[in-house]
């Protein structure tokens, strides 16, 4: 899905969901939005996000977690008074009516408490704590052995009381104005809540009954937002930096077809964000974003430029490691953006939206809550993670070494991914597969399918794009954390690991965009860059202290395996959406899914073809899109079946030229029937 959609001006639209109910989406004429059917098309895959919490609540009642709430607390970019490095974690027993805190690195955590906060409802509320909320304090915090703890029995006070927010306030101050480290649960914990107590969340809006949650509406209403919400902002939604038509991501040729106006450049017609907002070239010829990771207290100097992460297969690649015993800062509860701590507070992906709104969609620099903007609700980020957690895949490859390639040059490239000893069978060892494990986001040598972060040195490249496009306007970004970087920045130089299926159609590559196609993001593991950095150190052959080092050939096979992989799942996607439109009962839900299965079959095509991989393939797949495609403006509805079932036959044979039997992304979970 990449490079062919523009924004759409679109009014009311009627579109049918891949189960029984219609939605409607009744938009302002004239507003420039993406088209949000394109959005409602993967409602598909919402039954999976249902698959998913059934195995996190299975995976928590066999460890016993059924009853204990557990919820990292932090800074938070959305909520907090007063920016701070400390961070900590809450354990709350809601059958015993306990609670414990423990916060690392407050001054003076004597002079702090803890706080529970359960939003109310209503008309102008947000998730932010505010006045009106019920709250019940813990108690104080005590110094014990450098660290701040809290043990604390609340007894019948927690029985009936919803926990929206742990906040660790300054001694005296209400949580309803202010706070310093915040803790949300995710949307799986509170649905278990909702499981628990039998009673609807706040709001009431997600089903029919007491404890309901209808998941294809929630997530039909997190696309919504997604793609259409303004949050009383500058005009920019999610859909600005993610739009579906280009993989959930921006980059320069497709920033380029953008009108003038877009709310992307708002830093360009907008006075009051012209300075320290975003740096509208790096934008443009780059593709970066300016973000103020580290707080805002200092906005000329204190930011970093960072790509834009796609949204895809999110439910695969967020699970964070446990916290290590001599780190100085813990992982967050989730792995979300660049340097892996990207969403605010404890650090979920359900609370990331709130910090992107403060951080993207401010009308001014004062970025004031009901002024500037408007926070999301309670009920809202919730169905923005329900639709995210809806994108793309929902597994991983079981095992890459089982897949059957019918190219000798894509299978010597994946023996050279996945091996990780020079004295392995294929001769050469890639050890791509040690932080990928099957070309996924989580690493082979714990258990668990854990998203680990890694320094792998990209911030050592010489003559980045944007040191030569506008020098001295990046400064360096230190990653993971907020204490000073010897090197420069703050943090410990530590980023995410990304996914690598979806990489060939989602460049540019790196946090920082440093690097434009595939084969040099690949090659890029032969540099001094990463050899000398810890990454490449841990990795390093003892005798000959280098990590990494791949002939260009071999470059190349590395690249081809993983455009192949690229262009399966491309397939998987095609074929799904199209056997949706097959089934779809109203037109209006056809044509999006059509068009999303157009944009696959064309970007199945794409990988394979700017590298030369797979002419036979290649040719089904352009036949395959402009099947589809023809189907999608047929008017008559055995006619519009007849070329899709063409199309999928097509799609069966590009498939059956890269791989002999089964792809590796064959369904692994329920998907809904139309």
């Amino acid at each position: 899905m990449k490079k062919k959609w523009g924004r759409l001006v679109v009014g009311g639209l009627l579109v049918a969901a891949p189960s029984a109910f219609l939605v409607f989406l009744l938009g302002s004429v004239g507003k420039p939005v993406e088209d949000p059917a394109l959005a409602f098309a993967h409602l598909r895959s919402a039954p999976r996000v249902g698959a998913a919490y059934e195995s996190w609540k299975e995976a928590r009642r066999t460890q016993g977690g059924e009853r204990r709430l557990a919820l990292r607390l932090g800074w938070s970019k959305a909520y907090s008074s007063a920016f701070t490095r400390a961070t900590g974690d809450a354990a709350i027993d809601l059958d015993a009516g306990t609670i414990r805190v423990e916060v690392h690195d407050l001054e003076n955590p004597e002079a702090h408490e803890v706080w529970l906060v359960e939003n109310a409802p209503g008309p102008g509320r947000s998730a932010r704590p505010e006045p009106g909320d019920r709250t019940l304090r813990a108690g104080a915090l005590a110094p014990r052995k450098g660290k701040g703890v809290l043990e604390a029995e609340l007894g019948a006070a927690l029985g009936g009381f919803r926990v929206d927010e742990v906040v660790v306030t300054r001694a005296g101050e209400e949580p309803t104005r202010s706070g310093l480290l915040f803790g949300s649960p995710s949307l799986f914990q509170r649905m278990q809540a909702w499981d628990r107590a039998g009673r609807e969340p706040s709001g009431g809006a997600y089903g029919e009954g007491a404890g309901s949650y209808d998941l294809d509406r929630l997530v039909a209403k997190g696309a919504d937002l997604f793609f259409r919400e303004t949050f009383g902002g500058n005009g920019r939604t999610c859909g600005t930096c993610h739009p579906a038509g280009n993989n959930f991501t921006i980059d320069p040729k497709f920033i380029a077809g953008l009108p003038p106006n877009d709310p992307l450049f708002v830093a360009e017609f907008e006075p009051a964000l012209s300075r320290n907002f975003e740096k509208p070239e790096l934008m443009r010829r780059v593709g970066l974003i300016l973000e103020n990771v580290d707080g805002f207290d200092d906005l000329e100097h204190r930011f970093v430029m960072r790509g834009v992460p796609h949204t895809l297969a999110m439910r695969t690649s967020i699970a964070a490691p446990p916290p290590a015993p001599d780190a100085p800062t813990a992982p967050p509860s989730e792995q979300t953006g660049w340097s892996g701590d990207g969403a605010p507070g404890g650090g979920t992906l359900r609370e990331f939206a709130n910090g992107a709104i403060r951080q993207h969609f401010t009308k001014t620099l004062k970025r004031e809550p009901g002024v500037d903007f408007r926070f999301a609700t309670e009920e809202e980020l919730d169905a923005l993670e329900a639709f995210q957690l809806s994108l793309g895949r929902d597994a991983d490859p079981e095992d890459v070494t089982a897949v059957r390639f019918r190219s000798r040059l894509v299978a010597r490239g994946r023996d050279i991914f996945v091996a990780d000893d020079a004295e392995g069978a294929t001769g050469t060892a890639g050890k791509c597969d040690v932080c990928h494990a099957n070309a996924g986001a989580t690493v082979e040598f714990v258990a668990g399918g854990l998203n680990f972060n890694f320094d792998t040195g990209v911030e050592n490249l010489p003559d980045h794009p944007a040191d030569l496009a506008e020098p001295g306007s990046r400064p360096r970004d230190g990653g993971f954390g907020k204490d000073p970087n010897p090197a420069g920045g703050f943090g410990d130089g530590t980023f995410n690991t990304p996914p690598l299926i979806e990489a060939a159609d989602t460049g540019p590559f790196f946090h920082n965009d440093a690097i434009q196609t595939l084969e040099e993001a690949v090659a890029f593991y032969n540099s001094a860059a990463f050899n000398e950095s810890p990454a490449g150190k841990n990795l390093a052959d003892p005798e000959t202290g280098i990590a990494i080092r791949l002939d260009p050939t071999q470059v190349v096979a590395v690249a081809s395996f993983l455009r192949v992989m690229n262009s399966l799942e491309n397939i998987r996607q095609a074929t799904e959406f199209a056997e949706g439109a097959k089934a779809a009962a109203h037109p209006r839900a056809a044509r999006a899914l059509l068009r999303l299965a157009t944009e696959e079959a064309g970007d199945a095509g794409d990988v394979l073809d700017c590298a030369g991989l797979h002419p036979t393939a290649v040719r089904a797949l352009r036949k395959a899109g402009e099947l589809l495609r023809k189907a999608s403006v047929t008017c008559w509805g055995w006619g519009r079946a007849a070329r899709i079932r063409t199309a999928l036959q097509a799609l069966e044979r590009a498939q059956a030229d890269m791989v002999e039997g089964p792809s590796p992304f064959a369904r692994s979970g329920p998907s809904k029937a139309d």
